[in-house]
């Protein structure tokens, strides 16, 4: 029997959504919640039957197996709520919460119902591929992990670059260093506008000694066309960083390079010998083939043959807990300039 899915919210990504769940289940029955009239009647133009489309999702909710959150941000966690207390398993996109209060109601509201945060870049097949080459030692213990996720993108007014983009990049790096991230470091430029932060670098560590650096912002053009916000230019390239190479991850162009090196003490402090570069290539990997993965490993979860793909305690709890120590850092700036003396005539 096809899933009964409740999307909430049908915006662009919300039509994202019903596309990449008829992609993965033709037969899926898709039914559609939102307040404003414009967007049910996209809905009922891609092919949503009148009697399940309708402004508040009360009234549709006893009929879905899945309820997915796709509304503006502030709504997330009431509908998240009152799916969960109708007994429905949810997926909720990032950001999933605003706040770690919030992320422990929803954790507590959760229970034994799968919960799943929308950070969908977990289902890059890239990522699983980094995942084996990082297990079976390709590159050595892992020291650092590098993230770059800039570009002319449109800022959101209901969430900062760092809630929008930068999540993406916070989860992999904890996924991939295998530890929650135990503290940070911001400093951020507001060049464009006093009021606004454009420009954000983050320091990362962990407490297996694996050290991160993040940087986000819009001032920098990026590589390519952003596949998921069309006319958007941007890199999004996370690097792994271990004593043997490098595994890079390039999410806009789908390739993956592992590189080689050897290292040896030298008076000058190393010799860098690199090795071999191989490149791979993950073919289709659009936004709705990754979508339409994230949500079949919600319904393994739901049919009880696996755990969900990021789960609340990662995809909310411990990313709200990282967004507060940032905006602390941030608030704090406690960069001490030392003045440059001597290097005039």
């Amino acid at each position: 029997m096809p899933e009964r899915v409740l999307i909430c919210g049908f915006g662009a990504f919300g039509e994202m959504h019903a596309k990449a769940w008829r992609m993965l289940d033709p037969d899926v029955i898709l039914m559609v919640a939102d307040p404003s009239e414009s967007a049910r009647m996209r809905a009922s133009q891609l092919g949503v039957s009148a009697e399940r489309i309708a402004a508040e999702p009360a009234v549709l909710l006893e009929g879905a197996d899945i309820v997915d959150v796709v509304a503006p941000p502030a709504f997330h966690l009431p509908l998240a709520l009152m799916a969960l207390e109708a007994g429905k398993p949810v997926l909720i996109e990032k950001p999933a919460v605003k706040s770690v209060s919030e992320a422990k109601n929803l954790l507590a509201a959760s229970g034994a119902l799968p919960v799943q945060v929308g950070l969908v870049l977990r289902a890059h097949p890239l990522v699983a591929q980094a995942t084996q080459l990082l297990g079976a030692d390709e590159i050595g213990d892992l020291l650092a992990i590098e993230g770059d996720f800039r570009g002319w993108k449109r800022m959101r007014a209901d969430s900062s670059i760092i809630e929008n983009d930068g999540v993406h990049f916070l989860d992999l790096m904890r996924h991939f260093a295998g530890a929650v991230i135990a503290h940070v470091e911001a400093r951020s430029w507001s060049l464009l506008d006093a009021d606004v932060a454009d420009d954000i670098a983050v320091e990362l560590g962990f407490p297996n000694g694996v050290k991160g650096r993040l940087r986000l912002g819009v001032l920098a053009a990026g590589d390519l066309e952003d596949a998921f916000v069309p006319g958007a230019l941007t890199t999004k390239r996370l690097t792994l960083m271990g004593r043997k190479g490098n595994i890079s991850i390039d999410f806009n162009t789908n390739r993956l390079t592992l590189s080689k090196v050897a290292y040896m003490r030298s008076a000058g402090g190393h010799d860098v010998k690199p090795d071999h570069v191989s490149m791979h290539a993950a073919l289709g990997a659009t936004p709705e083939v990754l979508l339409a993965r994230s949500f079949a490993a919600l319904i393994e979860a739901r049919r009880g043959n696996a755990p969900v793909l990021c789960d609340v305690r990662q995809g909310a709890l411990e990313i709200a807990a990282v967004l507060a120590a940032i905006d602390t850092s941030l608030e704090r700036q406690t960069f001490t300039p030392v003045a440059v003396e001597g290097g005039s005539s």
